[in-house]
């Protein structure tokens, strides 16, 4: 073998390993990234829990859930009046896009502030939506009564 054929040969090697190496670092970095993602979902959906759980407590003590349109009205960006009475600390608000609730609401058909619902979105992930929810009319249940912690992707409603 020629000293040419040798130092192709070698080149052709390095190459195959650089593109080996650049391959499985692009493996690696995505497995990370998905469990980052997933890693912030699980962490969205526990924070989810107990906001869930202070709407409940805080019914069972003020008999309704906070309103949507009068005092003591719930604020998307600050959870107040969860927050300033202890029901909840709006941890979840680190991991949501622009750092609040989408949307809530306390619908009336049950009576009044009888139920309640609150969308969100994950910053790291637009795609993926929280629902948290004790009502017939929230938007992204289609109607049915949902109770609990919901994720939203891929048009499939999944409770956990």
């Amino acid at each position: 073998m020629s000293k040419g054929t040798k130092i192709l040969r070698g080149a052709i090697d390095l190459i195959l390993l650089l593109s080996i190496v650049f391959i499985g670092g692009l493996t690696i970095r995505s497995a990370m990234d998905s469990a980052r993602s997933q890693s912030e979902l699980s962490y969205a959906v526990a924070e989810a829990q107990v906001l869930y759980d202070g709407l409940i407590r805080y019914r069972e003590r003020n008999h309704a859930f906070p309103n949507s349109y009068a005092d003591p009205r719930f604020e998307p960006d600050t959870f107040e009046p969860l927050r300033r009475k202890g029901y909840y600390d709006g941890g979840i608000s680190t991991v949501l896009h622009s750092g609040r609730v989408d949307a809530y609401d306390s619908p009336d058909d049950q009576g009044l502030n009888h139920e309640f619902w609150i969308e969100m979105t994950l910053a790291s992930d637009s795609s993926v939506r929280l629902l948290v929810a004790r009502s017939d009319d929230a938007p992204l249940s289609d109607g049915e009564w949902v109770e609990g912690v919901f994720v939203y992707r891929a048009g499939e409603l999944e409770a956990h």
